[in-house]
C-alpha cells in the first residue's frame, strides 16, 4: 500500500515538473499581460512615466469617442461576411470531393494565400488594386470609362467591403477547403449510398448528408472566423488602408495600435483592449455553448 502511495506521489511530482515550465511561461506571457492591461485601463499612462490612477475616465472617454462606434460599425460589416467565408469553402470542398477534374491543382491554388502570409498578401493586393495597378489596366483595356476612378480601396463606400471580401472570404477559401475536405473524408460512404438508393440528388445529399456529418467542423470554422474579424485583421488593414479613407476601415485592433504607439496613450489604449477582450470572450462563450448544445444527444 505504501509503495502505491509513493508511486502516486512520484507520478504527481513528475507531472508538475513537466507542466511547471509551461505554467510559468503562460503566467509570464499570458496571465500577467492580461491582468496588467486591466490595471492600466484605469490609469493615465504614456508608457514611460508613472501611471496615474483615474478610475473609469478612460471608459467614459471611449464611449464618447466617435472612433469607437465607427470601429464597432466596421466590425459589424465584417461579421456580415462571415457566413460567406464559412460556406463558400464548404461548397468548393464539396465540389472538389465530388471528383471535379483537376481538383488537386485547384486545391493547391486555393491554398496558396495561406502559404504567402497576410503581410505579403497585403502588399500584393495593395499593388493589384491600386489606381495604376493591373485591375485598372484591365478595365482600361476593356474600354471602361474613367477606369482610374474605380479605386475600391480609396473610397469610403467600398473600402470596408473590399477588405471584408479579401480577408473574410478570399483568404479563407484555401484553409477552409483543406479543413472541410479532411472532415468529409471521415464521412461514412454508406450514408451517400443510402441517399442514392432513396433517389437523392447532389444538392439534397449536400444538405442532408454532408452538412450534418461535418457540423462540428462548420461550427469550428465559424468560431475561427469571428476570432479573425475581431483580433487578427490588424496586419492586413494596416497594409491596405491603414484605417482609411478617413475612418472607413478603422477597427478596434487598429485603434489600439494607434493609441499605444502613435498617440502614446497607453492607458486609454488599455481600455480599448479590455473592451475588445470582453467582446471576444462573450462571442467565444456563446459559440462554445451553442456547439455543446448542438452536440448534445
Amino acid at each position: 500500500m505504501q509503495k502505491q502511495k509513493r508511486s502516486c506521489v512520484d507520478e504527481t511530482l513528475d507531472a508538475w515538473i513537466l507542466i511547471g515550465p509551461l505554467i510559468l511561461l503562460m503566467g509570464i506571457f499570458i496571465a500577467f499581460p492580461i491582468f496588467s492591461n486591466f490595471f492600466y485601463s484605469f490609469t493615465k499612462w504614456n508608457g514611460v512615466r508613472k501611471p496615474e490612477f483615474i478610475g473609469f475616465d478612460n471608459y467614459v472617454r471611449m464611449l464618447a469617442d466617435s472612433r469607437f462606434f465607427i470601429s464597432l460599425k466596421n466590425i459589424g460589416i465584417l461579421i456580415l461576411y462571415i457566413p460567406f467565408g464559412v460556406f463558400v469553402p464548404l461548397i468548393i470542398a464539396s465540389l472538389l470531393r465530388g471528383g471535379l477534374p483537376g481538383w488537386r491543382i485547384f486545391r493547391a491554388v486555393l491554398y496558396l494565400p495561406n502559404i504567402l502570409g497576410s503581410a505579403l498578401l497585403g502588399l500584393l493586393y495593395l499593388v493589384i488594386l491600386s489606381q495604376a495597378g493591373p485591375v485598372t489596366e484591365i478595365l482600361k483595356f476593356l474600354g471602361v470609362p474613367n477606369a482610374e476612378s474605380i479605386y475600391l480601396l480609396g473610397k469610403s463606400t467600398s473600402a470596408i467591403h473590399t477588405l471584408a471580401f479579401l480577408s473574410v472570404i478570399w483568404f479563407r477559401i484555401g484553409s477552409g477547403c483543406i479543413y472541410y475536405l479532411a472532415a468529409m473524408s471521415n464521412i461514412d460512404s454508406s450514408l451517400y449510398d443510402a441517399a442514392d438508393v432513396d433517389g437523392a440528388n447532389s444538392v439534397q445529399k449536400f444538405f442532408h448528408v454532408t452538412i450534418p456529418s461535418i457540423l462540428f467542423s462548420i461550427q469550428f470554422c465559424t468560431v475561427l472566423a469571428f476570432i479573425d474579424v475581431f483580433a487578427r485583421m490588424y496586419g492586413l488593414i494596416y497594409l491596405l488602408t491603414n484605417g482609411g479613407p478617413g475612418y472607413a476601415t478603422y477597427t478596434l485592433e487598429l485603434s489600439i495600435y494607434n493609441l499605444t504607439f502613435k498617440a502614446m496613450e497607453k492607458g486609454y489604449a488599455s481600455a480599448w483592449s479590455v473592451t475588445l477582450f470582453f467582446f471576444c470572450a462573450i462571442i467565444a462563450i456563446v459559440q462554445i455553448r451553442l456547439i455543446k448544445k448542438g452536440n448534445t444527444p
